[in-house]
């Protein structure tokens, strides 16, 4: 299936992350070769069915926020993200450019 060959594509680029670091949806697209696809990316990270074999709280929106839907599950890639070091406010916004992993 296509979706499942990218959705494993996003899952490879993700898990390359190292932790205390992040991603943007934007930049794992452009590894991909698809710099138009950041909204597939977080559809993909969205389906992650082993949550902890892709690091998806890792990805995160350019501009500094988690931005996943719904309060808990922002609340929960906040933990997380504070869990490895990155200071996440209450807000969800954290300094982007003090994390950004650039491969």
């Amino acid at each position: 299936m296509k979706n499942n060959n990218f959705f494993e594509r996003v899952y490879a680029v993700v898990r390359k992350i190292p932790e205390g670091y992040v991603m943007s949806y934007g930049q794992v697209a452009l590894i991909l070769d698809m710099p138009r696809a950041a909204r597939e990316v977080g559809w993909a990270l969205s389906r992650v069915e082993d949550r902890d074999m892709v690091p998806w709280w890792r990805v995160v929106n350019n501009k500094g926020r988690v931005s996943i839907k719904g309060q808990y599950s922002a609340e929960e890639q906040r933990q997380l993200l504070l869990q490895e070091g990155i200071k996440v406010s209450k807000d969800f916004t954290f300094e982007i450019e003090k994390y950004r992993f650039n491969p």
